[in-house]
Parts: C-alpha cells; sequence; structure tokens
C-alpha cells in the first residue's frame, strides 16, 4: 500500500483517493499519505476511513494539510 501511495503523488490527473476499510494503518503508509499531500498538486478527496492510519500521523502530516492548497474533503472517521 506504501508504494501504491507514494507513487499516486506523482499523477496531476488523481483527485480521489479512498483507502477507506483497508486496515492499512502502519507507520510507513501514513509516512506514504504525508509525501501524498506535501508533493500532490490535485488530490481534492482523501478518504481513509476505518483504515487505521490516522494513529500514525506525526506533526508533520498536520502541517502538511495546513499547506495544501487542494483538498477538499479529508475523512480519517473511526481511525
Amino acid at each position: 500500500m506504501q508504494q501504491i501511495i507514494y507513487n499516486l503523488a506523482f499523477s496531476p490527473k488523481i483527485r480521489v483517493i479512498d483507502i477507506s476499510d483497508t486496515n492499512s494503518g502502519s507507520d510507513v503508509v501514513a509516512e506514504a499519505l504525508y509525501k501524498l499531500i506535501k508533493i500532490s498538486g490535485a488530490i481534492e478527496v482523501l478518504n481513509l476511513a476505518n483504515s487505521g492510519v490516522a494513529q500514525f500521523f506525526k506533526v508533520d502530516f498536520y502541517k502538511a494539510l495546513g499547506e495544501n492548497k487542494t483538498l477538499q474533503y479529508l475523512n480519517i472517521n473511526g481511525t
């Protein structure tokens, strides 16, 4: 999952990423999502509901969220 998420950051056409209900919570997936938010200039929807990844987010992830200009919807319910 980590490598897929990281590679999606370089696709300018990807607008929606939904990894909800995947049970993919780990520190490497959280790091890949951080890089995705930091690098991508296209992501509008990020659905992480019930993925278990939010518990692994560090301060840098939340800073990247604050700097992101395109993200319109973020769901981390149940994580």
